[in-house]
């Protein structure tokens, strides 16, 4: 059985960089590689549009302001799918760890593996039904 047929991926919705300082790291992607600010959720999270497709770069700031139960390393991927629950079921079943439970966020449902080296995917379902 292949990643495919257990949790039928539709695109990738977003990649994440952790970042020092997230003011910075904002001008920098805005005003010096022109990328377009969709949302800055408090102190810790921005996205950006990259290109003509809804795939966003997400900047994570950790510090102790800012709580979260998602378990980031180094970054994330978001693979859209239709189901999470489904998803996530089919690969607890194969022996994956699921490190972030099914749960609504913001703008998404969303739920985090683990992959063998601890990288976070997240299985992720936009509210508003888009991919990529």
């Amino acid at each position: 059985m292949t990643w495919e047929d257990l949790v039928k991926p539709r695109g990738i919705d977003f990649f994440v960089y952790n970042v020092s300082e997230i003011v910075r790291s904002v001008d920098f992607y805005e005003n010096t590689l022109g990328l377009t600010l969709k949302s800055w959720e408090g102190p810790g999270w921005a996205e950006f549009a990259v290109g003509d497709t809804q795939t966003v770069l997400a900047l994570r700031f950790d510090s102790d302001d800012v709580g979260t139960d998602v378990p980031f390393r180094s970054g994330a991927i978001a693979i859209a799918v239709d189901d999470v629950e489904e998803a996530v079921e089919e690969l607890r079943q194969q022996g994956v760890e699921v490190v972030l439970e099914p749960g609504e966020q913001v703008s998404c449902y969303a739920a985090g593996v683990s992959d063998p080296d601890g990288n976070l995917i997240l299985l992720h379902s936009r509210k508003d039904g888009t991919v990529g």
